[in-house]
């Protein structure tokens, strides 16, 4: 499904297991490929055709497969990787919070035992006797009972004031210990999670460049077999890209059908920190999709909802990331991983990721401005 919302920068519940597996061999398809002669003389038979096309299909969904789990791996591991983060700074944050307060706590029972120290010396050097004892000793002879019980009263009075500060200064200074250990236990787990944020943040790093490396090293020979393929079925490399991406993203259809209504019209509070080495240029990825949607004989009113629609999801960012959903890339793909059969590039190149939207859209509402639609509808398309 693809959500609407707008992108500072994958879902933090993905599993973490995949962000340490060991990178898989690299695909073997450079080894069976067929070689430009093999399909020529493939041409000229029906069967040999048609056998070369299930053949190079299956060579090319080894590479397809192979660059939506990097890739997916990659996202995976920047949003754990941001999700740590996350958690760092909210202890960072706790921590000072708590720090704070038993600071002042601290700084009030402080206070409250100066003032307590003030009235009793002020008490002591007034030179005043208890009532009480003057009573006991017949200390103050002259002075009728009416008196003296008053002063027993005012005394009373001043005993249990005296006696309030007292405990207000106490239970001052056990919350300030008290806050003073939960900011240091806050305190350590900010530390401890600042360690596994570089961690896995380093992890991250390690995913982006393993799927990047594989996307340039198979880059060329899926051109090679997208091409060998248009030859066998006697169209143009685009539009066998086109219909590739087509066929991907209608496969897709019924997952994200599915996730639709619990995701609908919800933007995410926070949006998680895609993986690096993305290229983000809104302009110069809205130019592309500008020229890319001639192929499809769309015009200028296309065109302008497309630029509705893709600003709604992504703000046309190609390091677009839902940590709710999981949508990734300027069309908010999801699974991220689908965008493969557009080119393994796709984790980092905008244009990729444009090809990939604009099939999508193109056969599940024939034009933007039907996805546009729809988008506005139900908040998603």
């Amino acid at each position: 499904m693809l959500v609407r919302g707008r992108v500072v920068a994958l879902a933090a519940g993905l599993l973490l297991t995949a962000l340490l597996a060991v990178p898989t061999p690299a695909a073997s398809a450079d080894e069976d490929a067929p070689s430009w002669d093999e399909v020529e003389a493939a041409k000229q038979d029906a069967d040999a055709r048609a056998a070369e096309v299930v053949r190079i299909e299956s060579l090319l969904s080894e590479l397809t497969d192979r660059a939506a789990e990097l890739g997916e791996r990659a996202v995976a591991a920047a949003g754990a990787a941001e999700e740590t983060r996350r958690a760092h700074d909210e202890a960072a944050a706790r921590a000072s919070a708590l720090g704070t307060r038993a600071d002042a706590a601290a700084a009030a029972a402080r206070e409250d035992r100066e003032r307590l120290s003030r009235v009793v010396a002020r008490l002591a050097r007034s030179g005043s006797v208890d009532p009480s004892m003057r009573l006991l000793l017949g200390t103050g002879a002259g002075e009728d009972a009416a008196e003296l019980l008053d002063g027993l009263t005012s005394a009373s009075r001043i005993a249990e004031r005296l006696s309030g500060m007292s405990e207000r200064a106490r239970a001052q200074a056990a919350e300030a210990d008290s806050l003073r250990a939960q900011a240091d236990i806050a305190a350590a787990e900010r530390e401890r999670l600042a360690g596994e944020a570089e961690a896995r943040a380093a992890d991250a790093e390690r995913e982006r460049a393993a799927a990047e490396a594989d996307a340039a090293r198979t880059g060329e020979q899926a051109d090679t077999l997208v091409a060998q393929l248009a030859s066998l079925r006697d169209r143009s490399v685009d539009l066998e890209r086109r219909y590739r991406a087509g066929v991907a993203a209608a496969e897709a259809a019924a997952e994200r059908e599915r996730a639709a209504p619990a995701a609908a019209g919800r933007e995410p509070e926070t949006w998680a920190s895609a993986p690096a080495g993305v290229l983000v240029d809104p302009d110069g990825a809205r130019a592309y999709a500008a020229a890319a949607i001639g192929s499809y004989g769309w015009g200028e009113n296309e065109y302008t909802c497309l630029v509705l629609l893709w600003n709604r999801e992504s703000s046309w960012r190609a390091d677009a990331l839902n940590p709710e959903s999981g949508a990734y890339g300027i069309p908010q793909s999801l699974p991220a991983g689908k965008m493969a059969s557009a080119g393994p590039d796709w984790l980092t190149n905008p244009e990729t990721q444009i090809d990939w939207g604009l099939a999508y859209i193109s056969g599940r509402y024939g034009a933007p401005c039907g996805a546009w639609a729809h988008s506005e509808a139900v908040n998603w398309y």
